[in-house]
């Protein structure tokens, strides 16, 4: 074995310096090199998965644990496969590293017609990838080790993804050891501009007698969620999250947390406190239409502050060259505590203990109630889109929980291979997922990858047979043919998987049987293996919040 340092070593040297431990992906022969790199480094391990779209789906849930992730694939066929991953990555601030292995130099240049080439055209890849990455570069002996510190960089400073061609004949090249860190310091804002925000923003706060945070997901992404909290508990400011903040990883047990915030919804108590806030500070809200009425809000009045990741706006004020990490330190340093009337009380509703009703079939409602009685401290829960991210709104996760979904992407299929990249990332902790059945058809044999690593998430798989979020959206309220979903035996897949061993399923029906299943999940868990509990549920059965959405949705399209 070759003891050489080299292009491919540098790679993986500055990956886990990053706190990169695992590289997913599927073999393909210009990706050998590498491939040959990884399996012979003593730090970083390889994950493989069923197919190059599993590796960048798994590679984003691995990244929101640990920070980063990467995958390697193959060009042209590879990376097509995976670029709905890393479009997904871009779309919701995760940073994902995506290699794909080319053939050699000499074949890129003079368009050599190889296979998994378009007519020996290599252009259209990078092309294509250029539209949803932050940076990209096409490793050279003359460039290699200063291309990948700079996509590197912009992939931890920007939290997006990037891209990077390592052909055949590269990667295997000498290259000297790193010998200085990665320039990741975070931006600092302009401290004129930074002075001038402050002097407009703190006789604001100092003035306003019902202040409120409003949080987006970008928080998260940015690793600015302590901060937040911290300004919270200096200040006193009670914070709601909108629809897509989930996963921001705010504490939801935190005193002065109210709750989420959902426009239009009539009645919700989150509403009514945010909006009859006379000082309203929102933080990273994404004007889109998962987050739709957060951008209702008049952004030159001087009664909405909107603070960005770089940029703050203030009663028609803009600073372009300040940073929301900066802005949160200095008002934690310089605002006083004040204790508020608008309190959490007002807007958190009183949980009632889950008593299962014996033979009653299980409903949604009913679901999401005994759902989020089962969850612990710590736990990482992924949620499918859809009913089941409806559902998991009105779930108050407990502390240190953490919930990971694609609010703005949406990927049918994402969580179950998000779920097992999560898992990989940290297995100290407890995963769920929940997921219908037609997202889990969709990536279903992710699940033998999950076996193969000896890894034991919880699984509670929807079935009821169809696309329940498409003809539950219908305006005109039918149900069609090409939103049905075939039936399968889900809980008896570890027969078809040969891991009868690692994998507990378990089919239920009635809220006693799920009662009972939630028992065996929990021992099943003290053995290591792996839970599936198939829940059946009527095919129209929907969560109330999302029958309440619709309703108002439908109103407004009359």
């Amino acid at each position: 074995m070759s003891t050489q340092y080299t292009v491919n070593s540098y790679l993986l040297d500055r990956l886990k310096e990053l706190g990169l431990g695992h590289i997913f992906g599927v073999p393909g022969d210009y990706a050998f090199p590498m491939l040959d790199c990884i399996e012979n480094n003593q730090d970083i391990s390889w994950v493989g998965t069923c197919n190059e779209l599993n590796a960048s789906y798994a590679t984003d849930g691995y990244a929101r644990i640990r920070g980063i992730g990467a995958f390697v694939v193959t060009c042209g066929v590879g990376e097509l496969s995976a670029s709905c991953g890393v479009g997904g990555a871009y779309a919701e601030w995760v940073p994902v590293v995506a290699i794909a292995g080319t053939p050699t130099t000499q074949a890129l240049k003079t368009g050599q017609a190889t296979h998994h080439s378009l007519h020996g055209d290599f252009s259209v890849f990078p092309r294509i990838y250029k539209e949803f990455t932050v940076a990209q570069a096409l490793l050279t002996p003359e460039n290699a080790c200063q291309e990948i510190d700079r996509v590197l960089e912009a992939c931890w400073l920007e939290k997006l993804p990037v891209y990077i061609q390592l052909p055949n004949d590269v990667g295997g090249l000498p290259a000297q050891p790193p010998t200085k860190k990665l320039a990741l310091s975070e931006p600092v804002s302009d401290p004129t501009q930074l002075a001038s925000l402050l002097e407009s923003l703190l006789p604001l706060l100092s003035a306003a007698q019902c202040p409120a945070m409003l949080i987006d997901s970008p928080v998260g992404s940015f690793h600015l969620t302590e901060l937040v909290e911290s300004f919270a508990n200096k200040s006193g400011i009670p914070f709601a999250a909108t629809f897509t903040a989930k996963s921001a990883f705010l504490d939801q047990t935190h005193p002065q947390y109210i709750g989420t915030y959902q426009a239009g919804m009539e009645g919700n108590p989150v509403n009514q406190l945010i909006e009859a806030a006379d000082l309203l500070l929102r933080l990273g809200i994404q004007h889109d239409e998962t987050n739709h009425g957060c951008a209702a809000f008049d952004l030159r009045s001087p009664d909405v502050v909107d603070l960005q990741i770089k940029s703050v706006a203030i009663a028609g004020s803009d600073y372009p060259n300040v940073t929301l990490r900066d802005v949160l330190i200095k008002l934690s340093e310089q605002v006083p505590h004040r204790e508020f009337t608008f309190s959490s009380q007002q807007a958190r509703t009183t949980s009632v203990p889950f008593e299962p009703q014996h033979d009653t079939p299980i409903k949604q409602d009913r679901l999401w109630q005994r759902f989020g009685d089962f969850l612990q401290e710590d736990d990482v829960v992924v949620v499918e889109l859809g009913t089941c991210t409806v559902g998991a709104t009105g779930v108050t996760m407990p502390a240190r929980a953490r919930i990971i979904t694609q609010h703005t992407w949406e990927a049918i299929g994402y969580t179950l291979p998000a779920v097992f990249g999560a898992n990989v990332a940290d297995q100290s902790r407890r995963h769920l997922l929940v997921v219908g059945d037609g997202a889990f058809q969709l990536t279903a044999q992710e699940l033998s990858t999950i076996l193969r690593h000896e890894l034991n998430p919880i699984i509670f798989l929807l079935h009821n047979n169809n696309y329940l979020i498409e003809n539950a959206m219908r305006v005109d309220g039918k149900q069609m043919y090409y939103n049905e979903v075939q039936s399968w035996n889900y809980h008896q897949l570890a027969m078809v998987f040969g891991q009868t061993q690692k994998l507990l399923g378990l089919k239920v029906t009635t809220e006693s049987e799920l009662e009972t299943a939630l028992t065996q999940a929990a021992q099943a868990q003290t053995e290591g293996r792996c839970v599936l509990i198939e829940v059946m549920l009527a095919p129209k059965d929907v969560p109330s919040q999302l029958a309440e959405s619709l309703s108002l949705l439908k109103r407004e399209q009359k």
